[in-house]
């Protein structure tokens, strides 16, 4: 067994928006993924060109898609206070895969995780990893160069989610 320590930061932006605007803001940037066209596209053998062609056109102008959401919220306000909260699962396979290639383990944060919960005071937040940050462990350009890429999608994101209601 090996341990590793590294050091991450967490990004965390208040919005102004609702809870449930929140939500629909982050699920309108990041289109859900058709995970049947994955089965489908592993069961054919598909080629890397028909797997990238399938991944772009599900994608979001962030690159983006959202592989999973846990809406946490329901069931933990049963058991005390109620909670408002959702963690995402996004990113992109073929993005994913430059780091794959470099280093499997990335998989433990490849896809990227992302909440939004509304606090005790009644205000809103997004929060996530910042991915270079989270990869630097990995002391590869490859991964470095993509986990870069990330920080700035995740932070076009941020900032949106961090507007107004009219935003």
């Amino acid at each position: 067994m090996r341990a590793y320590c590294f050091t991450v930061e967490r990004i965390e932006v208040e919005s102004e928006k609702s809870f449930e605007d929140l939500a629909a803001s982050i699920e309108r940037r990041i289109p859900v993924a058709d995970l049947a066209v994955f089965d489908r596209l592993v069961g054919a053998g598909a080629t890397a060109e028909q797997i990238q062609s399938e991944v772009q056109s599900m994608t979001g102008d962030l690159g983006f898609v959202m592989l999973g959401k846990i809406d946490q919220g329901p069931l933990v306000s049963l058991l005390g206070k109620p909670k408002k909260m959702s963690t995402y699962l996004i990113g992109n396979p073929v993005l994913a895969n430059r780091m794959y290639e470099r280093h499997p383990a990335v998989g433990l944060y490849a896809p990227l995780r992302a909440s939004i919960y509304q606090d005790q005071h009644g205000k809103r937040h997004f929060t996530y990893d910042r991915p270079s940050t989270l990869l630097a462990q990995f002391e590869d350009g490859e991964i470095r160069a993509v986990a870069e890429m990330l920080d700035e999608k995740m932070a076009n994101l941020a900032d949106d989610l961090a507007k107004g209601e009219g935003a």
